[in-house]
């Protein structure tokens, strides 16, 4: 068996982390139940938490406080729920069958409501923290696509779409993808100007995170930035004779002028700064002074953000690259930077082979630069990323660029579990490591100061969720979302373990989400839930009298077998999803 886990690996892994989510949870679901149930008066015979026999608790004036030894849920117990119960002798507060009706429908409506508030208080604490997202910045834009052809370049800054104020990347996203087919008017940031263009996003079809059709819009922008890490095309170009070579980062661009001097230099970090460079340099200069290094292999880095890469991995050396070639193109505008680049004798290195990971990619060699996938061309990284997500086969034939001449490998790839809202499946990606690797920029801190501020943020995040369930729990009864879609404690377990991994912000903003979705769930019209509770109320209000012993015992029949049948349904769920990896993990703890 394995040993000497660490406390921050114990609360990582799934078991204890979705004990403390769902204990957390459920504590403050049954809180709201027992304060305001005391409150109004109510005798509590027990609270609660986890269902089972009694690991440990203590009693106080009559009212047992326990956690059980299955941390799934927890109750409070009211003392006279049921009309043939009675009262037990020295415990305070009046039976709950003896209260009047409204105080009894605050107190069930009182543990969903402090589910929401949970969560309004964690996403205040989020937002008192400092809540990250990308910017709405163009890291990328994709030859030939809506954004380009609206004119949208590397480095632009988005400022409001259709008048509406743009933040990040997410309200970007939304704009564009709610918009299939409408022409928008986009205001940007460029160069310490504003300037207004019309983008008219491609109607694209999907299928979205819960399985369903959809149609969207895609602009053809990316988040992400190529490094200046650079592929020699041909060995006889001006790259090649200045000994660049493939896997180079450039770090400096001067100019040379007349005399042979070098003017001061610009940094380069990303490799559309590059090409900018080197067009403005070639409309007045013969030659240019590069420093270059050698850039680490992908798996040694860890760039992240505006960090394109940790260091270089040789020492920095000063090359000349003759603009002669590319001098004439420098000026013409409807040249495109691939064209430009490619009279020098330079590509991108987002498609060109650092490294194999696995010995499935056998046919691959370092340098290869990956050109077409089964007789479709790839142009960059998206187009390569299209042909993944569509690919459905273990085996692949790509055309590759060797040396200058075109290679077609057949190439096995590798599959992995992944699951879908219908179901477990097999995805198969590439095993290869490119030198080009897109780099993020710097989040955007939402940060509140003001607690009232950091309040109205966790408010509006609350309801901005609860508002989101509410659809997907109708599309769910409609039939839009497949039953296969609900989860249950396994994929919470999941999530729980994965979220803890990435951080207690993240821990916590899960726990949040989790709770609107109990608070929700707990307010279906189900007898034995509370929104069942308050549904029997209801129509015990309108006749003016109890219901019967009879009918409340059916009630709760049918509602047991309603929570049953969904337990069932999301238990299944869950086994189908993660068998294969509950037998690798058992498997591996007693290896």
């Amino acid at each position: 068996m394995r040993h000497g886990w660490t406390l921050g690996q114990f609360f990582t892994h799934p078991v204890p982390a979705v004990i403390v989510l769902l204990g957390l949870l459920v504590f403050f679901h049954e809180l709201g139940h027992f304060l305001v149930g005391r409150w109004c008066g109510i005798a509590v015979e027990t609270f609660s938490i986890g269902f089972g026999p009694r690991i440990f608790g203590f009693t106080r004036a009559g009212t047992e406080y326990r956690v059980g030894w299955i941390p799934l849920g927890g109750y409070v117990k009211f003392a006279g729920s049921h009309p043939s119960e009675e009262l037990p002798s020295g415990l305070k507060g009046q039976a709950f069958i003896k209260t009047s009706l409204p105080k009894r429908a605050l107190t069930v409506l009182a543990g969903p409501m402090c589910n929401f508030l949970l969560a309004v208080i964690v996403y205040t604490v989020l937002g008192l923290d400092g809540v990250p997202h990308p910017p709405a910045l163009i890291g990328d834009v994709i030859e030939g696509s809506a954004a380009a052809s609206a004119g949208l370049k590397y480095g632009d800054r988005v400022e409001s779409i259709d008048g509406h104020v743009v933040k990040t990347w997410r309200d970007l996203e939304e704009a564009i993808a709610s918009s299939p087919g409408k022409t928008l008017a986009v205001v940007v940031a460029r160069g310490g100007q504003m300037v207004p263009l019309k983008l008219t996003p491609a109607p694209v079809k999907t299928v979205d995170m819960l399985g369903r059709p959809a149609t969207v819009g895609r602009a053809g922008v990316a988040l992400g930035r190529q490094p200046a890490i650079v592929s020699v095309i041909a060995a006889q170009s001006p790259a090649a004779q200045a000994s660049i070579k493939t896997g180079d980062r450039v770090l400096e661009v001067a100019l040379i002028g007349p005399g042979g001097q070098a003017a001061a230099p610009q940094s380069i970090k990303f490799y559309p700064e590059l090409v900018g460079a080197l067009r403005q340099a070639a409309a007045s200069s013969l030659a240019v002074a590069l420093k270059v290094s050698g850039a680490p292999l992908p798996e040694e880095r860890s760039e992240t953000k505006d960090s394109p890469a940790p260091g270089p991995v040789e020492p920095q050396r000063g090359v000349i690259l003759d603009l002669t070639a590319a001098r004439l193109l420098a000026l013409d505008v409807t040249v495109s930077d691939r064209e430009f680049m490619r009279v020098l004798g330079l590509g991108t290195s987002e498609l060109t082979v650092a490294g194999i990971t696995d010995p499935g990619a056998k046919g691959l060699l370092p340098g290869d630069v990956l050109t077409a996938w089964n007789g479709q061309p790839l142009r960059d990284v998206f187009a390569l990323r299209e042909q993944l997500i569509a690919n459905t086969a273990p085996q692949v034939q790509v055309a590759v660029l060797r040396h200058e001449h075109s290679e077609q490998v057949t190439l096995a790839l590798k599959g992995i579990e992944a699951q879908r809202p219908e179901g477990p499946t097999t995805i198969y990606t590439l095993p290869v490591l490119f030198w080009g690797q897109m780099v993020e920029p710097e989040p955007l801190v939402e940060k509140y100061t003001n607690p009232f501020s950091a309040l109205a943020y966790g408010v509006r995040q609350t309801a901005i969720q609860t508002r989101e369930l509410v659809g997907n729990v109708a599309s769910l009864v409609s039939g839009d979302i497949p039953l296969k879609a609900l989860g249950g404690p396994m994929l919470i377990a999941k999530v729980a373990g994965d979220s803890a991994r990435r951080g207690w912000q993240t821990f916590i903003g899960s726990m949040a989400l989790i709770s609107v979705n109990l608070g929700l769930l707990n307010l279906f019209p189900i007898p034995v839930l509370d929104g069942g509770q308050l549904v029997l109320m209801g129509i015990e209000g309108l006749k003016r009298r109890p219901l019967s012993e009879m009918a409340l015992e059916n009630f709760q029949k049918v509602g047991f077998t309603m929570v049953l049948a969904l337990v069932v349904l999301a238990t299944y769920n869950d086994l189908s999803r993660f068998w294969r990896s509950m037998l690798e993990s058992v498997v591996g703890t007693f290896r």
